[in-house]
């Protein structure tokens, strides 16, 4: 194998001969059909062979251990478009100040769901995109959007002018939203998962840049495997679109629709997943035929997990991210270090040599991809209604949010589900089993992330967060190095069970004590005749209607 350091020098000079093109590659509701998934593994069952992804892990970088900013379609998007986590959208703080803005338990959080997760007004300047196409990039969007702050379904030019105040030059196949069965287009055109469509129109508008000698962002966003089902969907025409009827069918280079059934033995979740990876390949095909494969960093992650989606825990949080880019992306190479889909835009823009006009707090692993330390390891949040998690170094920590927490059903096998704190080792205990904020020896580490929370919460314009590489260092560095301190979540009213202070992490199982009879629980001359007084070990006595030792 190229040992990292030669690679890198075989590829300086193509890195230095032309600016990059980048290719955000993410489906939606993918499963995470690889071996580093967390538990529980493959959840729609034995994984399908998918090529198409199979080559950019083979040919690129895979990240170990990369999070989704939340783990909900909406605000993972807001985060990966923006550089910035879905509370610090205009739209969420609005509805939050609002609805909570005048109690005095609440502590500022929003809550982050899809609703609450939009691109718009103040927000429109703050994306890739804009920073992209201000430096004269075409920005180009195909597929799901889910950002929208109304409803285009019947409105086409509506949802494409929306998108295009986000930053996107050429917005093209865009869904507005998650497709229900029977969606209708303005001309009463029923449609549903068009990934044929979405192929053709983006690699059109690549084209069109390539023979321009324009540099290109390209975010695919495929609707699929999400339902309603796209099984089903592979019966209806290619030509049915949410733009309305199409004159001519759609030309690429993917197998028939048929072809993919056939595949996958019309297991519909398979056909789902190998339908993605068609497009996946006919886009890569598609940019090795413009020759600009090898100057294109293609980045392919998921939107959030399945194994325990709506949920911060591994299964959720934890997404596929690889990345095929020669001049930096060794074939065969792996990062281990934390990595979560917000960093994905201060990466673009650092490799792009540009600086956003506004306030990023993702961090680039472009020194990761390169075989350096990180320059900066900042803690890595996930955010779901107002439940905040924290990822750092080996723990994963949650702070359940005090109105709208996601704690308000039981959830697979988390046996601390619904505690107000919880610390897990996520290296040891991956199924998050042992709750170590149970622990009074770890009292450090729980304050803390605790004060992770709060600066996270307090917003990116009022707190400087330490480094931490090492969470034991921070630990000790504790109270110099954080800008605020801690307040403890359960110390206010909340749905979720707060903390005891000292509890030991496994507690084990209590043996039920052995029930003490003194005989007046019998209340017939039957049942106090056969009994036995606990306390004297003689039979029980019957008189006067009673029955006693």
């Amino acid at each position: 194998m190229v040992s990292r350091l030669l690679a890198a020098g075989m590829f300086a000079a193509a890195a230095s001969a032309a600016d990059p093109n980048f290719m955000i590659f993410m489906a939606d509701d993918q499963e995470f059909y690889f071996d580093e998934s967390p538990v529980p593994k493959y959840r729609g069952g034995n994984p399908p062979t998918l090529s198409g992804m199979n080559r950019v892990r083979d040919e690129g970088t895979v990240f170990l251990r990369a999070y989704a900013a939340s783990t909900m379609c909406a605000p993972s998007r807001f985060a990966l478009l923006t550089g910035r986590y879905a509370s610090r959208g205009e739209f969420a703080i609005r509805q939050a100040t609002r609805n909570y803005g005048s109690d005095p338990n609440w502590d500022g959080r929003p809550s982050i769901s899809v609703p609450t997760s939009k691109i718009q007004g103040n927000d429109n300047p703050h994306t890739t995109a804009r920073t992209l196409s201000d430096a004269g990039y075409r920005t180009i969007m195909a597929g799901k959007w889910h950002l929208a702050t109304g409803s285009w379904q019947d409105d086409y030019p509506g949802l494409i002018s929306e998108v295009k105040d986000a930053g996107f030059t050429d917005p093209v196949a865009v869904y507005y939203d998650n497709l229900v069965d029977g969606n209708q287009a303005s001309d009463g055109t029923v449609y549903s998962h068009n990934l044929e469509w979405m192929v053709a129109s983006a690699l059109e508008v690549v084209q069109d840049a390539v023979d321009k000698d324009e540099k290109f962002y390209l975010y695919f966003a495929p609707t699929a495997p999400h339902s309603p089902s796209p099984y089903d969907a592979t019966f209806l025409d290619v030509r049915a679109t949410p733009s309305g009827w199409l004159d001519q069918a759609p030309v690429t280079t993917m197998r028939s629709r048929a072809e993919i059934r056939s595949a996958g033995n019309n297991v519909a979740g398979i056909v789902a997943h190998l339908w993605v990876d068609e497009a996946l390949t006919a886009m890569i095909d598609g940019l090795d035929t413009m020759n600009v494969l090898d100057t294109t960093m293609i980045i392919l992650c998921m939107d959030h997990g399945m194994g325990a989606k709506s949920q911060n825990y591994e299964g959720g949080a934890r997404i596929l991210q690889a990345v095929r880019y020669p001049p930096l992306a060794v074939p065969g190479s792996v990062v281990s270090s934390v990595v979560s889909n917000v960093d994905i835009s201060a990466t673009i823009t650092d490799i792009a040599g540009l600086t956003p006009a506004y306030t990023v707090e993702g961090r680039s692993w472009k020194n990761d991809l390169q075989g350096a330390p990180p320059s900066t390891t900042l803690p890595k949040f996930i955010e779901l209604g107002m439940d905040v998690s924290v990822v750092a170094g080996r723990y994963k920590f949650f702070s359940l949010g005090v109105f709208d927490t996601k704690a308000n059903t039981a959830y697979g096998t988390y046996p601390y589900f619904f505690d107000c704190i919880q610390l897990y080792d996520v290296v040891t205990d991956g199924g998050e089993q042992i709750n170590l904020a149970r622990d009074g020896s770890n009292s450090d580490v729980v304050a803390l992330f605790e004060s992770y929370v709060t600066c996270h919460v307090a917003g990116i314009d009022n707190c400087v967060m330490p480094v931490v590489e090492n969470v034991q260092l921070a630990v000790a560095n504790f109270g110099n190095s954080l800008t605020q301190t801690g307040t403890r979540i359960d110390s206010v009213p909340t749905t979720c069970t707060p903390l005891p202070p000292t509890s030991p992490p496994t507690p084990p199982t209590p043996t039920p004590p052995t029930p003490v009879d003194d005989c007046s629980s019998h209340t017939t001359r039957r049942a106090c005749n056969t009994a036995t007084c606990s306390a004297t070990s003689s039979p029980c006595t019957w008189a006067s209607r009673a029955c006693s030792c």
